[in-house]
Formats: C-alpha cells, structure tokens, sequence
C-alpha cells in the first residue's frame, strides 16, 4: 500500500512529531509499504535527515503549532480556520498518488481543505485533546463545522485517538461515529524488575509555558539540597532552561527512553488547565517502562496515574506542591514501583508501535467503513 503521512507540525526535532514518525512510518514500511511524510516547508535538516530513509518532503506552508491571535486578536480562531483550509487545499495539491494518507494530528482546517478538494483517499487523522466539546468552545463548533463538511463531502475520513476518554468526549461532534481507539505507538519495554529506591528524579521533554511548574528553580534547588539526583531535559533550543548547580541537564537525545529509564520517578508539571483532557507521550514512556510517575489532579494524565496507582498527584501546578507529592512518592515507593511494574507489563501487551501501525493499515483498507462503525458501536 502507498501511504502518506501528512503533518505540518515536523518542523524540529523538540516534541513528539519526529519520534512519532520515525515509529510509525518505520513499522509501516518494516510491513512493505511505500510511505513517505510530508511536513512543515521549513522544516530544519535534522528533521529531514531522521526520516530520509522512508522519503520525507517540505511541503506545509502553515506550521501546526501557530496560535490563533497570531491571525487575529478578536476573531483569531476563525480567521485561522478559514484562511489555513485554503492554504491546506492548495499544498494537498502537490501530494503524490496514494492508497492511504495518514495525518497523526489532524485539525478542523486540514478536514475542511480535505472537504473542498473531495479527496476520496482514505484518510485516518489522531486528535490529542479535547477541544471543548461539552462547553461548546468556539473551538468544538469548528470542529463540528468541519466533520459535517467531511461527511457532505463524502470524505473517507476515520478519527482516532490513543485515549479512550479523549474519543468520549469527542463523540457528541462526530456526525457518523467514526472514531476509534489506536494502540500507543509506545516502543519502550518494561524494566526487568521494579524499582526498589527513589533517588534520580526526572524532567523531560520540550519545555514550554504549559509543561513547566512555577518557580522551578527553586523546586530543582529543593531536591537536589535533599539528596535526588535530578535529570532536566529541555528537547528546544528554543526556550530557556532552568540553571541550578547540581541537576544534570540534557537537550534532544535520540534516545529518550533510555534517558527516562535511568530515572526512579518522573515529573509530569503540566499546566492543569491545558491537560485537562489532553494525551501525554511522556507519561506512556514511563508506564511502558514501569517507573513511577506524577502529575497535577485536574488532569487525563493525572486520572491514568491514579488508576492505574502508578504514582502521587500533586493538587497544584507550583514548587511546593510537586515536592510533596515528591515526598509522599518516598514513603510509599515500593508501592507505586511495584505497580508500575505490573502495570507495563499489561500495559505493552496493548500498546506498541507494531499495533498501533498494523490498526492504521486495516482502518486504510477496504474494511475502513466497517472497522470504525464497529468500534463506535461498541
């Protein structure tokens, strides 16, 4: 099957855009298809070199991550759904012939570009959060707009998701039910046994506004005067890191995994407000390994924590709160690294890049139709 794989937002190598492609397009063509990406037009070298193998080209004129007031203060959202649908169109135009096209974070605009060229290739796009369903943000009501665009269209379009709970809310907004549930595309493997002390205390990721506590100076400053060995990692050149004597600092590594395995809990400081119902990749890598995790109450990835009793929640998004949760995590280690332990093994039986590739491919097939009725119905 040729397949292409549509994301505007492989721009550097900071976040999960890279490593999400690198692990889908890898197994894809692991099973023989011809893939081939397509990002964002200035998309840096580094990008283009991680992904040469499978046939990468720049080709999206409008960078996925732009935010709205950058269009317009008042009407931003608006102006950027109508403006970014035909500019979309227009780059679609330029796509080679394919069987399938897969668009691992499709929004509202890329639907409605979809809609007004009437594309008849099957099409599979992941959403990651919620965009306000249940409170009927301006955001929801685009997508709306857009999904009964899609189906006047006639698209041949299926949503999917890695979180049950972000298909839940999306449900009410999808015209014709289909949107399914996929496999993590998680290649980390449980750790041999559970942890047995907590002493390396972890920070990952592309560190921005909405995934850093308040005052972290002072919260790395606190646990390295307690004794933790503490790892930050800040994946962009683009931000600031914090500067504390003692925490050991890394930037992009090809291998995050294997950086986050080094660690006895991981720091999850998402802003609440944001994750209130918003997927985490950090957080599958540390249940897929087994470590002990955290993050705020208020929260989808603070919800998976507390069910699955891998870790502590802290009840706000500031240094004091993190190191008590820090501190409870040290009074019940063996708990929680005894769970997390039997959690990843069930955890990676569900979830793997293999899975989660081989789902996208029959969603693609003939059976595209049926499968994501079938699964809305359940």
């Amino acid at each position: 099957m040729k397949i292409n794989y549509l994301d505007s937002g492989l721009n550097f190598r900071a976040g999960h855009h890279l490593e999400y492609a690198r692990r889908i397009l890898g197994q894809l063509a692991a099973a023989g298809h011809d893939v081939h990406a397509y990002g964002y037009a200035k998309m840096e070298q580094e990008v283009v070199d991680g992904l040469e193998r499978f046939g990468i080209s720049r080709l999206f004129r409008d960078f996925l991550h732009v935010t709205a007031s950058e269009y317009d203060d008042f009407a931003g959202e608006i102006v950027q759904y109508r403006s970014e649908a035909v500019t979309v169109a227009k780059d679609l135009r330029k796509l080679r012939a394919a069987d399938g096209w897969i668009w691992p974070l499709i929004r509202p605009q890329d639907i409605a570009a979809c809609s007004a060229l009437r594309v008849k290739v099957p099409m599979v796009g992941c959403v990651f959060w919620d965009p306000g369903v249940e409170t009927r943000t301006l955001t929801a009501q685009l997508w709306r707009d857009a999904l009964l665009g899609a189906r006047g269209a006639g698209l041949n379009l299926t949503l999917a998701s890695f979180e049950p709970e972000i298909r839940q809310r999306f449900m009410p907004i999808v015209p014709n039910g289909r949107f399914v549930t996929l496999p993590q595309p998680v290649e980390a493997k449980p750790l041999p046994a559970p942890r047995v002390a907590l002493k390396r205390i972890g920070f990952f990721g592309h560190q921005r506004e909405e995934k850093e506590a308040r005052g972290m100076n002072a919260l790395l400053a606190q646990l390295v005067a307690r004794g933790f060995h503490v790892t930050f990692q800040n994946s962009s050149h683009y931000t600031p890191s914090p500067d504390v004597k003692g925490v050991e600092m890394i930037g992009f590594v090809d291998d995050l995994t294997a950086e986050i395995a080094r660690c006895d809990l991981v720091v999850l400081p998402y802003d609440i407000e944001r994750y209130h119902a918003r997927d985490s990749g950090l957080l599958v890598e540390a249940l897929a390994l087994g470590i002990p995790v955290t993050a705020p109450f208020g929260t989808l990835p603070g919800r998976i924590i507390e069910a699955s009793r891998v870790g502590p929640l802290f009840i706000s998004n500031g240094a004091a709160a993190i190191l008590r949760a820090v501190q409870h995590a040290v009074r019940n280690y063996d708990f929680y690294a005894r769970n997390a332990h039997r959690n990843a093994i069930d955890y990676t039986a569900r979830n793997n890049s293999a899975r989660c590739a081989a789902a996208i491919v029959k969603l693609l097939g003939r059976d595209s139709v049926r499968a994501a009725e079938a699964q809305a119905e359940e």
